[in-house]
């Protein structure tokens, strides 16, 4: 019998307060001991942008605002699939503090600290707060403008970016 696959969606949100970053340790996998953007799976029932807001706040503490999305991350192994999709975030209030289960610490990085191939930081999480730090990125905004109620849509749960 063929093994059945397997899609899931992730989210990571790139809170930017100044010219620094916020980043997470992870506890546990891969990338045990290594910073990465806060963020994890989306949930039944929420759209990606309310994702992210949730997964950087149980994270971290820290309450942000969305501005957009920045990169999508696609990758397949065998028989399953998953699709990671990275929203920039501006900082609101609260300062990092880890959630004490999946994450050892939550900070904010400087560019300095990015550039510095000592700071154990994930490649992808690298590269892209590099980019935004550089404002080298093509920002996939909310459309607040399209006519939802035209299309029959509510935007609280159906989301258009562009």
């Amino acid at each position: 019998m063929p093994e059945s696959n397997q899609h899931v969606v992730a989210v990571g949100g790139i809170v930017r307060r100044g010219d620094s970053i916020l980043l997470v340790r992870q506890r546990y996998g891969p990338s045990r001991g290594r910073y990465l953007f806060p963020g994890g799976l989306v949930e039944p029932g929420e759209t990606l942008d309310q994702a992210v807001l949730r997964e950087v706040a149980e994270e971290t503490g820290v309450r942000a605002v969305v501005r957009g999305i920045v990169g999508l991350r696609t990758r397949c192994d065998g028989p399953r699939n998953d699709t990671y999709v990275m929203f920039l975030l501006d900082w609101v209030a609260g300062e990092p503090h880890p959630d004490g289960q999946e994450i050892d610490e939550a900070r904010f990085l400087s560019l300095a600290e990015f550039r510095d191939p000592a700071t154990p930081v994930t490649e992808l999480s690298r590269y892209v707060a590099l980019r935004v730090l550089a404002a080298e990125v093509c920002l996939q905004s909310f459309a607040q403008d399209f006519d939802y109620a035209g299309a029959g849509r509510d935007p609280a749960t159906w989301r258009l970016f562009c």
